[in-house]
């Protein structure tokens, strides 16, 4: 019994781990927005995708990796495709008590934002771009 619960314990933390690693692989190189949803069809999670969609040079130009997590299931990029059956990004911190949920991770891994309903993209680019390492980009592009 003891072994059984050590292997659990062991399996819990290493989990874990992993799901840091994947963040890991991405800080300093893209922000990530995740997107969780009980359904595709969710009215908050359509309302961001589509927007998304709509401008997908600012999300290219703000290095921002979009990814839908839903139940234990996770799809990168838009739209949501190609399911991955271990969700590798922030699990635990979903706080979707309406069934949709999003937060911003900025490029040191720190969350930035969270919201659960859906943002205009006017305001998540005004958080975005009002980081420090975003305005830095911004000026070294020559744009203030």
């Amino acid at each position: 019994m003891r072994q059984i619960l050590v292997g659990m314990v062991l399996g819990f933390l290493f989990s874990g781990f992993a799901h840091a690693q994947d963040l890991q692989a991405l800080q300093w190189k893209n922000r990530v927005l995740l997107l969780y949803t009980d359904s595709l069809s969710d009215s908050q999670y359509k309302i961001m995708v589509d927007a998304l969609l709509a401008d997908q040079s600012a999300v290219e130009a703000r290095k921002l990796l979009v990814y839908t997590v839903m139940g234990g299931k996770v799809s990168r990029g838009l739209p949501a495709e190609n399911w991955q059956d271990d969700v590798p990004l922030r699990v635990a911190r979903q706080n979707a008590q309406n069934g949709f949920g999003l937060e911003l991770i900025g490029l040191d891994g720190g969350v930035k934002y969270r919201s659960t309903s859906a943002v205009n993209l006017v305001e998540l680019w005004a958080i975005i771009d009002g980081m420090p390492m975003r305005r830095s980009e911004l000026k070294n592009q020559g744009r203030p």
